[in-house]
């Protein structure tokens, strides 16, 4: 049970950070030929990075 939060904390971790990289570089993402503002990846950002938080502490807890 444990290792299967803790897996999940990671992959969050990681799209947290791949948001935050966009984010510090502007980079254009484009789907469909319809740009992708910057304010998608802020939320990108904190609701992986909570849910990310949110498996490692309950992991700990367990």
């Amino acid at each position: 049970m444990n290792t299967a939060l803790i897996v999940a904390g990671i992959i969050f971790t990681l799209v947290a950070i791949m948001h935050l990289v966009r984010l510090y570089y502007k980079a254009t993402v484009v789907i469909a030929n319809i740009v992708i503002p910057m304010w998608v990846s802020v939320v990108g950002f904190i609701i992986p990075l909570l849910l990310a938080i949110w498996m490692f502490m309950t992991s700990m807890n367990s």
